[in-house]
């Protein structure tokens, strides 16, 4: 992830929750793990992982206005189920994100909760925890990996977003680099059909433009190339920015 913030709610949490497990128990073995496994969160923003973001909202105001440039965007619809099987053979998981507190809050507590416990029941006697920690918590790691990217806060709830996430080793040779703003920036292509595949593209929704048919009309050329199964649509809101 290029953004280190993407994982900042959830590692919040989970900072809390293993708070939370060593109160009351300071220096002994168990609250050692536990601020053993907080500190090895840190090193959750180094991850290769790579995430695209999606709406269930294929129209929307806010969406135009903050990810198209004036006057011209395109929202592309897929077939949620038919990309998930697609994406998930090149390593990718596509999930809604978990915007409700309490779901979290449970997720969290019961990862950090069996994290502690097999530590703590494996770790041999007169082991020092923090080393044992810091030799053994990959696995746990993990586990927090596979659910944290798909948690937001609650504010955020309008956008319903999903999101493809998948965890790519910087050697693989899919990773290629494309120009950021300020930096070059890694990315993983995920193939989209195959000779033996259909598109997942569903359909196509034109943004706010002052030449809506042309831009409609201009799809055509794009047809030739790719299946657009349910065809084009514009977009309804009455947004004008020209």
């Amino acid at each position: 992830m290029n953004d280190s913030k993407e994982f900042a709610h959830a590692t919040e949490l989970a900072t809390s929750a293993l708070r939370g497990l060593r109160e009351g128990r300071k220096g002994d073995n168990y609250a050692q793990l536990c601020a053993a496994i907080t500190s090895h969160l840190e090193s959750i923003s180094g991850l290769a992982l790579y995430i695209a973001c999606f709406s269930e909202v294929h129209d929307s105001l806010s969406q135009w206005r903050g990810y198209c440039p004036p006057s011209f965007g395109y929202s592309v619809g897929f077939d949620g189920d038919l990309l998930r099987s697609i994406a998930r053979k090149q390593g990718f998981e596509l999930r809604p994100c978990i915007y409700d507190r309490a779901l979290q809050t449970q997720a969290v507590n019961e990862w950090a909760r069996e994290a502690v416990a097999v530590l703590e029941s494996n770790c041999p006697t007169g082991a020092n925890p923090v080393e044992y920690t810091r030799a053994n918590c990959n696995t746990f790691l993990q586990k927090f990996v596979a659910f944290a990217p798909y948690m937001k806060d609650l504010s955020f709830k309008d956008e319903r977003e999903w999101r493809l996430v998948g965890m790519v080793p910087s050697n693989d040779p899919r990773v290629g680099l494309r120009p950021g703003k300020s930096l070059l920036v890694p990315y993983v292509p995920v193939k989209l059909s195959s000779a033996a595949e259909r598109s997942p593209v569903w359909n196509i929704c034109v943004g706010p433009t002052p030449h809506i048919e042309l831009a409609m009309n201009s799809l055509s050329h794009l047809f030739q190339k790719v299946q657009v199964r349910n065809g084009v649509t514009r977009t309804m809101i009455p947004y004008r920015d020209w």
